[in-house]
């Protein structure tokens, strides 16, 4: 079922790339990223408990400028508990390659796979496009980090 999902949005996401014939992702193809992301984190964004936010809203150059930034939230049910962020995912407008911030791990799976190479091939980018995203994002080196959050 996952596999089907996965397949689905990674269809969606490289029809839409090749509509806009642009060279960067959209922010609703990241959107797509960061959902497929958090299910392989095993939250699932419902809008009511688990809630998904842009952070780039601040800034018109984004968060960090070439990435699109997206928290979850689990919004807390009392005013006595605070809402808590569980996830910052940072995500390549060029090449889809995804980290989470706080944690400093890269993600590396076979549905964010396809869907990175698909970006690609719409973008022109490469991987080597995204060399020092870690750098940027304040995570101190890619090798360190790289097997956390990969399965």
């Amino acid at each position: 079922m996952r596999r089907l999902a996965a397949f689905l949005l990674l269809l969606g996401l490289a029809g839409s790339c090749a509509q806009a014939g642009t060279s960067e992702l959209s922010y609703e193809q990241a959107q797509k990223i960061a959902t497929l992301v958090a299910s392989h984190d095993n939250f699932k964004i419902d809008d009511r408990t688990l809630v998904l936010n842009s952070m780039d809203t601040r800034n018109a150059k984004g968060f960090f400028p070439g990435y699109y930034s997206f928290s979850i939230i689990h919004e807390s049910d009392t005013a006595e508990q605070p809402d808590e962020t569980v996830r910052v995912y940072i995500i390549s407008k060029r090449t889809a390659d995804t980290w989470e911030m706080n944690l400093c791990g890269h993600y590396s799976f076979p549905a964010l796979e396809k869907m990175q190479q698909a970006v690609m091939e719409e973008t022109g980018a490469t991987p080597a496009d995204d060399q020092g995203m870690a750098k940027v994002i304040g995570c101190a080196s890619r090798t360190q980090t790289q097997s956390k959050l990969s399965q």
